[in-house]
């Protein structure tokens, strides 16, 4: 195979696990996010209610300094809108994974019908649509996040059934 055309398809490779690794982290760390936000919005209104009652049964006065507390960081965490950042991560999941499946599939079904100037336009958009991607999304600082991760990946949890070992069709 010519040697410009191996160049392009492992760019074209590289960009495919570069949008697995990133999509794959930002689906953790959106996760995380989510349950964090489930927790900042339920609690703070359970305090609520259960200092609320304490003072129906004539609980001690310093009771209503945690329930005015507690309504406040209710009210702080639907103001801020906690799960926005779970949803940006899941968004930038998602933009990074339709790149993953565009560069795949134009490596292995789309570049025998390609010639190579056009061939490599095409992975020169994927990467700078990687690139792109990468300086708009949330960042993905999370050391935890990347190495399980890195632990999903390895162990073939986004592998297609056709393409795990051992597996004939």
């Amino acid at each position: 195979m010519d040697n410009k055309i191996q160049n392009l398809i492992n760019e074209c490779k590289q960009i495919e696990e570069d949008s697995l690794y990133t999509a794959e982290v930002h689906y953790i760390i959106g996760h995380k996010q989510k349950v964090k936000a489930f927790w900042f919005k339920f609690i703070p209104p359970l305090i609520t209610l259960g200092t609320s009652f304490a003072l129906l049964v004539k609980a001690p006065n310093w009771v209503t300094w945690i329930t005015f507390f507690s309504a406040l960081i209710t009210i702080t965490n639907i103001l801020s809108e906690p799960e926005k950042e779970s949803k940006n991560h899941f968004i930038a999941a998602q933009h990074f994974t339709t790149l993953k499946h565009e560069a795949r599939s134009l490596y292995e079904a789309f570049k025998d019908f390609m010639d190579e100037k056009d061939f490599y336009h095409e992975i020169r958009k994927l990467r700078d649509r990687y690139n792109l991607y990468a300086s708009l999304t949330p960042p993905t600082d999370d050391e935890k996040a990347w190495k399980k991760a890195r632990e999903r990946i390895k162990e073939g949890y986004h592998r297609a059934d056709f393409r795990q070992k051992g597996n004939k069709q």
